[in-house]
């Protein structure tokens, strides 16, 4: 069943909190009690989240984790993304990928172009590349392994990447509005501070569907970011982009540069 952009940003926060009151989830998106009940109804009969008296949590795992259910989410927007960014991308770069889904797209991507150096911490684009015998030079941190995500972290995570000045630091955050980019995850937030001012080039990958959402931490103002690549975006957003560009990924659109 398709969901609406509003139950898949109440499942991404439920991902994050684990349970939320029906109150709480109205006010965050602005309706009704009643509409979020039945937004939940659709995601309970899903058997996705239960329901508690004044209140919804995500069910336990049945199936697979909650990154592999967001590998499997707006595939067709990830993937038109992850081109129009691979094709920005120059050759023998050195490319420093985060841990998100829309990354490991843009690493399937990249498999089979000229060697480049890629930094990352996600034993996920490290499996991709490897796989498929590509001819590229990976580099991973050493760090403790998250294997809900299969992502490397820890404090001596970022200090071994902070010796390394990249082309390009490639990520995608939790939430965009017109304040910056968030995100919840603590380390996540702290890791892209991070690498921000290494690289040459800052790329942020965001579908249409990240923009509105809520985010807990603030990881950095549209000022930081040199590109945006995103099949849509607010114009109070696109008019922040002041020192780099924007990539739309349908070509009928055009690219605006700041």
């Amino acid at each position: 069943m398709t969901r609406t952009a509003r139950q898949q940003q109440i499942l991404a926060l439920l991902e994050d909190r684990r349970k939320a009151a029906i109150t709480y989830l109205a006010e965050q998106f602005d309706v009704s009690d009643e509409t979020i009940r039945r937004d939940l109804k659709v995601l309970s009969e899903e058997g996705i989240v239960e329901k508690f008296h004044g209140g919804v949590r995500l069910s336990m795992p049945r199936t697979e984790p909650p990154f592999e259910r967001r590998l499997r989410e707006a595939t067709e927007a990830k993937t038109a993304i992850a081109a129009r960014a691979a094709s920005h991308i120059r050759e023998g770069a050195t490319v420093l990928l985060d841990n998100s889904t829309t990354a490991c797209f843009l690493a399937r991507e990249l498999v089979h172009r000229e060697p480049m150096t890629i930094l990352t911490i996600s034993l996920e684009i490290a499996q991709i590349l490897s796989a498929a015998d590509s001819p590229h030079r990976v580099i991973l941190p050493g760090g403790e392994l998250r294997s809900a995500d299969r992502t490397i972290s820890g404090a001596g995570t970022i200090e071994f990447l902070s010796h390394f000045t990249p082309s390009y630091f490639v990520t995608s955050m939790v939430a965009g509005s017109a304040r910056g980019c968030y995100d919840f995850d603590l380390f996540e937030a702290e890791f892209k501070r991070a690498m921000i001012p290494l690289a040459d080039e800052t790329i942020v990958l965001l579908d249409s569907s990240k923009f509105g959402k809520s985010g807990l931490i603030h990881v950095c103002d549209w000022s930081q970011v040199d590109v945006l690549v995103t099949d849509g975006a607010p114009n109070e957003i696109l008019e922040q982009i002041e020192h780099g560009h924007l990539l739309l990924t349908d070509p009928a659109a055009g690219e605006a540069k700041a």
